[in-house]
């Protein structure tokens, strides 16, 4: 399979080639083009004109990340690349002038792609993937809503933000950003050209049973020799978070020495992209003053209660499978809420092993396990309305009602439910910020607890945290292989137990 033996990029373009001269890399700071229209239908992707708001409005989130580290050269020569291009070629001439280079979207429709980590957390591979087919990438969702609703490209012009990678796709019918409903976008999309991937429920043909690393090299070839060598707009869904060896892998063979995964390269590659909507961080700039939660001076504590590989398969709660409690909000009651709570207390418990002092930021998919702990364990009128939960004191109820006393437990108000941006019913967009307010929080804890899934690990992985706890494990699954090997973020539970 035919593959490009180098990181340089080196297409048809006359003036392209220059771009990679020493002398055009003294300044990588750059943002991202704007220009004005009206307001748009929710579910599609923003005009120019909320772009540009977009931009004025966000904070800057870059510094959370280590300021000496350098990104590797041939990520910064393809933001650059990628920046002029959209400078050369603004609005849809990205996409209709003749001279423009062909894009690459990474896309999310109707498939199911997965949580923030599955969606967001391959981001390397997506740039080694543009960069090796000299294509320009972008990102489009509409589902749950369009992205934007949630994240923007950062602010170039904020001071501690050194990179702005405008990924957003520009109004335009024929690629399914402009658009007067859903279902006119989603026609244009699917009329796309598509890569042959593996996210299940894709419309044409069933998911591939490829590997990753064949999706890739397949696609490489296809793009750049083989059938869509001369498509404009290709479209992609390839979900390879799992398979980061692979990458690195290919980084080596290209002679690199920054693997990007486990370096903090990773975080400056995620906070180049993105940074939160004016509305997403609004709520965060809410909750930091309400809490009192400065960055790097708190304890995230995250339970993913609802995630199928949690249980047992076949495991049941008041009759219904656990393994579907993503898809829908399951009662906090009895077994199922003792066993929420049972994960809540092994959480505080091995978060305590790492900082006891920390106040502990405390969040979840289960809004009503959050209520709990937080909010009705140190209010006592809910207490002394349920006084038989508290009578046996090694029972959850009296052991979680300990440990909010002795330690510095706070979260967010619930005002809307923690819902999975992928397997939930749709619903409004705004019962889909807690996920994105939840996961920047994560970002800027100096320590983060974590169990079943990899949102708060994803968390951790961007901010560069060495401060970790893991204090459960997947049952089952295709991510229980994906553990890592570093033994030291798994929790002493013989002295958790002592906290």
């Amino acid at each position: 399979m035919a593959e490009v033996d180098s990181f340089t990029i080196t297409t048809h373009h006359p003036d392209h080639n220059d771009l990679h001269d020493e002398d055009r890399f003294k300044n990588n700071t750059f943002s991202a083009p704007g220009t004005a229209a009206a307001d748009r239908d929710a579910r599609h992707v923003p005009d120019d004109a909320m772009q540009t708001q977009i931009l004025k409005t966000t904070r800057a989130h870059q510094f959370i990340t280590d300021p000496n580290h350098k990104l590797p050269q041939w990520i910064t020569n393809y933001f650059d690349w990628h920046a002029s291009m959209r400078s050369k070629f603004p609005g849809d001439e990205i996409f209709t002038h003749p001279d423009a280079p062909p894009i690459l979207i990474r896309k999310c429709l109707e498939s199911l792609c997965g949580g923030l980590h599955d969606r967001l957390g391959q981001l390397p591979m997506d740039l080694y993937l543009a960069n090796q087919t000299n294509r320009m990438l972008f990102i489009a969702w509409i589902k749950p809503y369009s992205i934007e609703h949630f994240l923007v490209p950062p602010d170039a012009s904020l001071p501690g933000n050194e990179y702005s990678f405008d990924w957003q796709m520009p109004p335009y019918q024929k690629y399914g950003t402009k658009c007067a409903k859903r279902k006119h976008c989603l026609r244009h999309f699917l009329s796309l050209p598509q890569l042959e991937g593996n996210v299940i429920g894709q419309r044409r043909g069933t998911a591939s049973e490829k590997t990753v690393p064949q999706l890739l090299e397949e696609s490489i070839y296809n793009l750049t020799e083989g059938v869509y060598k001369d498509e404009k707009a290709v479209t992609f869904e390839i979900l390879g978070h799992l398979k980061e060896d692979y990458l690195e892998g290919k980084l080596r063979e290209l002679g690199e020495t920054d693997m990007i995964h486990n370096t903090p390269s990773f975080g400056k590659i995620f906070l180049s992209f993105f940074t939160p909507s004016p509305k997403v961080q609004a709520i965060i700039d809410q909750v930091n003053e309400k809490l009192g939660l400065v960055s790097k001076g708190y304890t995230a504590v995250h339970c993913r209660v609802r995630h199928p590989f949690g249980y047992r398969k076949a495991q049941k709660f008041n009759g219904i499978y656990a393994g579907k409690a993503d898809r829908y909000i399951p009662e906090f009651i009895g077994d199922f809420k003792d066993t929420m709570v049972g994960t809540a207390i092994k959480a505080i418990k091995c978060a305590a092993t790492k900082n006891a002092q920390d106040k502990m930021y405390f969040m979840s998919d289960m809004s009503d396990l959050i209520d709990y702990v937080a909010f009705n364990l140190t209010d006592t009128n809910y207490l002394s309305s349920h006084p038989q939960w508290f009578e046996d004191e090694n029972s959850a109820n009296a052991t979680a009602k300990n440990l909010v006393t002795r330690y510095k437990i706070v979260a967010r108000e619930q005002n809307t439910p923690n819902l999975h941006i992928d397997k939930a019913v749709l619903t409004n967009v705004e019962d889909y910020y807690g996920a994105f307010v939840d996961l920047f929080l994560g970002i800027h804890a100096n320590c983060v607890a974590y169990g079943i899934g990899f949102y708060a690990a994803f968390a951790a992985k961007i901010s560069g945290t060495k401060c970790l706890v893991k204090y459960a494990s997947e049952l089952y699954g295709g991510s229980k292989s994906k553990v890592t090997s570093d033994q030291s973020i798994f929790c002493d539970h013989k002295l958790a137990a002592k906290m």
